[in-house]
């Protein structure tokens, strides 16, 4: 596993929360998306962020938290269900998962139970985040490229 430590830049975001299986998170990008879309929101600048608050092997999957994220450039009106935080950006070790989003987890796991351990790094209190790089909408599957995002200390 190809690792590194990154610093990120902090951010404002436009999210939708989601609780329930993360496989289901995809309600949270049509809301956020059929807003941002049509409002002129994306630019070429824009980043697209999952951030996954809670470990799918302690925590049920109807009470699963997530949200779909876009980085903004500068301030905007929404409608109530589009919420904006500030990312704090910080320390992070990032690896590439190439391939289906299904397979998502098994990269995931793989991060914590193999690297993790052995990296003398320990994980931060923060959610982690997957940031897509390329759109599902005109990606095989096999071509998507989405970073992982460990917070650590």
């Amino acid at each position: 596993m190809n690792v590194q430590i990154w610093t990120l830049d902090p951010a404002k975001m436009a999210y939708v929360e989601h609780v329930g299986p993360y496989e289901e998170v995809g309600k949270a990008w049509e809301k956020l998306c059929g807003w941002a879309g049509p409002a002129g929101i994306f630019t070429p600048k824009t980043k697209f962020f999952g951030v996954y608050y809670d470990d799918p092997r302690e925590v049920a999957p109807e009470k699963l938290r997530s949200e779909a994220c876009i980085t903004l450039e500068s301030a905007v009106d929404a409608p109530a269900e589009i919420k904006f935080k500030d990312f704090p950006g910080g320390k992070y070790a990032v690896t590439t998962h190439l391939g289906p989003y299904e397979k998502l987890g098994e990269s995931w796991l793989k991060f914590y139970e193999e690297w993790l351990p052995q990296s003398g790094e320990a994980h931060a209190e923060a959610p982690c985040y997957e940031q897509y790089m390329n759109d599902p909408q005109n990606t095989k599957p096999e071509h998507l490229v989405t970073i992982l995002c460990m917070p650590i200390k």
